[in-house]
């Protein structure tokens, strides 16, 4: 649902002798309604506004899920927790044929800033993919 429109606080709206004290207030207030009404009206990203990191890497696995190389990613921010990975993006680098074979589940482990990739379920074996990742705090 969107928001309706809001009034602004304007120091007219007041009394003579209130119009000074609310002319100064009415600054920030509407600043902040501003704000927060642009916010719930569908202009939230979660690279700006939430603690997560979305990020994207190259993959081969092998026919047990392994990746064939060293796969990791560094934490973007303040973000210093990891709930899960959630694939919001897979595609072939080579063979646009090689699609998923289901929906893709990484296992992981976070060592300091980073995350490696232990495991990813989903892929075809020995095909070059581009993932790209949500990692929730």
């Amino acid at each position: 649902m969107k928001l309706p429109s809001y009034r602004r606080i304007f120091k007219t709206d007041y009394a003579e002798q209130y119009q000074e004290l609310v002319d100064k207030l009415a600054v920030s207030i509407n600043y902040g309604f501003d704000t927060l009404y642009d916010a719930l009206n569908q202009k939230l990203t979660f690279q700006e506004n939430f603690l997560a990191t979305i990020a994207e890497f190259n993959v081969t696995v092998n026919p047990s899920g392994n990746p064939s190389q060293k796969t990791q990613f560094k934490l973007s921010g303040n973000q210093t927790s990891v709930q899960g990975l959630i694939v919001i993006n897979c595609f072939p680098a080579n063979d646009a044929n090689a699609l998923p074979t289901s929906g893709i589940f990484i296992s992981f482990n976070k060592s300091e800033n980073f995350i490696n990739i232990n495991n990813i379920k989903g892929l075809q074996p020995n095909v070059l993919y581009t993932l790209k990742v949500l990692a929730l705090s």
